[in-house]
C-alpha cells in the first residue's frame, strides 16, 4: 500500500473524527487535531485554519457569533465552527444538526469566485447573483453581516461572526488555500 496515500487517509480520518468529536464537545480545545501546513497533523495550524475548525484564534480568543442554527448548550456546551456546517474541506453539503436539515454551500475560494448563482434558490427565495472574484469585502459581508455580495441577506442558518479584521483576513486566506 502506498504509504503517502495511507498517511493522507489517516490525517483526513483524524481531522474528520476530531471535528465531529469537537463539535460534540468530547475534545478539549487544546487537544484538537488540525492539519497544520497541509499534512503535518500537528497543532501548528495557521490562525485561519484554527478559526475554521475551532472558532478560536491563535491568541486563544473564542470567536463569538449571533444567529445561525440552533446549536450548542444542549450537547455538553459545544460551540459552532465553520467546519460544523461547511465540513472539513469547506465543500458544504446537506446535513442534520440537532434535528434540523441544513444545506451549507461550498465555500472554497475557487467555488465562490466562479459561481454565477451561488445561492440555494430555496433558501433565498430565488435570489440569484452574478459576480466576479470573491474578494475580502464580499467575504466580510457574508461572515460578519450575513449578506451576499449584492447586499441580499444570507440564510438565517449562517451565523454572523464577530471577529477582528486580522482574524477575518486569516480565515479568508485559509479558505483561499483549500483546493
Amino acid at each position: 500500500m502506498n504509504t503517502q496515500l495511507f498517511s493522507k487517509r489517516n490525517i483526513l480520518f483524524i481531522a474528520i473524527v476530531s471535528v465531529l468529536l469537537a463539535a460534540c464537545g468530547f475534545i478539549p480545545q487544546s487537544t484538537q487535531v488540525l492539519s497544520g501546513s497541509g499534512t503535518s497533523g500537528e497543532l501548528n495550524a495557521s490562525n485561519g485554519e484554527r478559526i475554521y475548525f475551532t472558532s478560536v484564534n491563535n491568541a486563544g480568543d473564542r470567536i463569538s457569533y449571533s444567529g445561525g442554527p440552533k446549536f450548542g448548550g444542549m450537547m455538553m456546551g459545544t460551540y459552532l465552527t465553520c467546519a460544523s456546517c461547511h465540513g472539513p474541506e469547506a465543500r458544504g453539503g446537506t446535513h442534520r444538526m440537532q434535528m434540523q436539515v441544513m444545506d451549507a454551500p461550498d465555500i472554497r475560494y475557487a467555488t465562490l469566485s466562479t459561481e454565477e448563482d451561488e445561492h440555494d434558490q430555496g433558501q433565498d427565495g430565488g435570489h440569484e447573483a452574478e459576480h466576479g472574484e470573491y474578494d475580502l469585502e464580499a467575504f466580510r459581508l457574508a461572515v460578519i453581516e450575513g449578506k451576499h455580495p449584492d447586499g441580499a441577506p444570507l440564510s438565517m442558518n449562517m451565523p454572523r461572526w464577530q471577529m477582528s479584521d486580522d482574524d477575518l483576513n486569516d480565515l479568508y486566506e485559509f479558505l483561499k488555500s483549500i483546493p
